[in-house]
C-alpha cells in the first residue's frame, strides 16, 4: 500500500483543537523536524492535520503529537493514559491512529516533549526515544493495563514511543534561529544572508501551512496546502545563501574555455544549473561528493598536472557510481565543481 493509500484510510479529524500557545509550540518543533530531515531523499512534513506534527517520506509515516510540561518533574504515564470527559486519553489518541493504519506498513507515532517520561516508578531519563514494544515484561504490563478500560485487552505496543527534546519548547524561537543557522552552513555551505529575514521567511511559511483549515480532497492538495516538501525548504534557503567561493563561476569560466560548439556549450551550462540546484537536495549526489572528495585527498600526490586529465579520470573512477538519471555531462560538470572547491580548500 502507498504512503498516500495508507493515510487517505485515517479520521480527519484527530489533531484536534490547540490553545494559541500550543499551536505555536507544535509549529516551531515541526519546522525544527525539518532540518532534521534534510538527509532523506524527499520529505514533506505536514502541520496540524490528522495530528500535530506529521513526516510523509517516500515510504512511510510519522506522526507526533506535542506535550509541554512546565514543571521541573517528569511526565508520567497515568497522565497521558487518563481519560477525559470523552473518554479519550492523551496517548489512546495515538493509538487510535496508529490502529487505522495498515500493519504491514511503515510508520511511528510519538508523543514528544520536553520532560523525561515515567512510567510506574522508574523515569526514562537516559533515551531520548523510548520505544515502548522494547519495555521489558512487566513495564509493558503496566502500559497495557493503564490502557485497557479506553482500548481493550489486545494493545499493539509496536511503532508507538515517546521522545525528549532537549529543545526548549516552552521558548523555542531562538533554540530554532540557532537550528536554522546551523543546519544553513551544513547544507548551502556558507553562512545565510539576513539569518532573521530567513527565521522569518521560514516561520511565516509554516504558520501559512498550518493555519490552513480546509479539508484537502486529495492527497495532492494536503501535500499544497498543508505540507512543506524538501524542494520548498531549499527554495527558502537559496533565496538566502551568498556563495562565499567562486567556484561556479570557475566551472562556467572552464567550460567557456574549453567547450567550442555552441549546442555542447548549452549543455554544460544547462548541467551547471541543474547540478548546482539540486546538489544539496540529492542523496545521490552527495555520496558521490564525498567519495570524490575523499579520493582526491588520498591521491593528491597522483593527480594529472591538468585539470582536463583529472576529470577523465575521475570520470573513469566515479562514472559508474551514478544513476541513469545524471549523463556524462551531468557527471563531468558535477567533477568539475568538486574539483574546484577542492582546490580552493572548501573541504578542509
Amino acid at each position: 500500500m502507498s504512503v498516500s493509500d495508507n493515510y487517505s484510510k485515517l479520521p480527519f479529524d484527530l489533531a484536534g483543537a490547540s490553545s494559541k500557545n500550543r499551536f505555536r509550540l507544535e509549529m516551531l518543533w515541526g519546522a525544527s523536524k525539518m532540518f532534521d530531515l534534510f538527509d532523506e531523499d524527499d520529505f514533506c512534513v505536514v502541520f496540524d492535520y490528522k495530528c500535530d506534527i506529521e513526516v510523509h517520506l517516500n515510504d512511510s509515516l510519522e506522526f507526533y503529537q506535542i506535550k509541554t510540561h512546565k514543571v521541573q518533574s517528569p511526565y508520567t504515564f497515568a497522565t497521558l493514559s487518563k481519560q477525559d470527559k470523552t473518554g479519550k486519553s492523551i496517548i489512546g489518541k495515538l493509538f487510535l491512529l496508529k490502529n487505522t493504519l495498515d500493519p504491514t506498513a511503515k510508520f511511528k507515532v510519538a508523543i514528544v516533549s520536553n520532560a523525561y517520561l515515567k512510567i510506574e516508578k522508574k523515569v526514562y531519563s537516559d533515551v531520548e526515544y523510548l520505544d515502548f514494544s522494547c519495555l521489558n515484561v512487566k513495564t509493558q504490563q503496566a502500559v497495557r493495563k493503564a490502557l485497557n478500560n479506553e482500548l481493550g485487552p489486545d494493545i499493539d505496543l509496536n511503532n508507538i514511543g515517546f521522545i525528549y527534546t532537549s529543545m526548549n519548547l516552552l521558548d523555542p524561537d531562538n533554540d530554532l534561529r540557532g537550528k536554522i543557522v546551523g543546519s544553513f552552513e551544513k547544507i548551502m555551505g556558507c553562512e545565510p544572508d539576513k539569518p532573521n529575514a530567513l527565521y522569518r521567511l521560514v516561520k511565516d511559511s509554516v504558520e501559512i501551512k498550518a493555519c490552513y483549515e480546509m479539508v484537502s480532497n486529495s492527497y495532492e492538495e494536503l501535500v499544497k496546502n498543508k505540507g512543506i516538501t524538501k524542494q520548498e525548504l531549499y527554495d527558502m534557503l537559496c533565496r538566502h545563501a551568498t556563495i562565499a567561493d567562486n567556484s561556479i563561476s570557475n566551472v562556467e569560466k572552464f567550460i567557456e574555455d574549453n567547450i567550442n560548439a555552441p549546442s555542447m556549450l548549452k549543455k554544460y551550462k544547462s548541467s551547471l544549473v541543474s547540478i548546482v540546484k539540486y546538489g544539496p537536495i540529492s542523496a545521490e549526489l552527495k555520496s558521490n561528493e564525498k567519495l570524490i572528495v575523499s579520493y582526491l585527498n588520498e591521491n593528491d600526490e597522483l593527480l594529472p598536472d591538468n585539470r582536463l586529465d583529472t576529470v577523465n579520470m575521475l570520470y573513469s573512477v566515479f562514472s559508474s557510481n551514478f544513476s541513469v538519471e545524471f549523463s556524462e555531462i551531468d557527471i563531468r560538470v558535477f567533477i568539475l565543481l568538486i574539483l574546484f572547491k577542492w582546490e580552493g580548500g572548501k573541504y578542509e
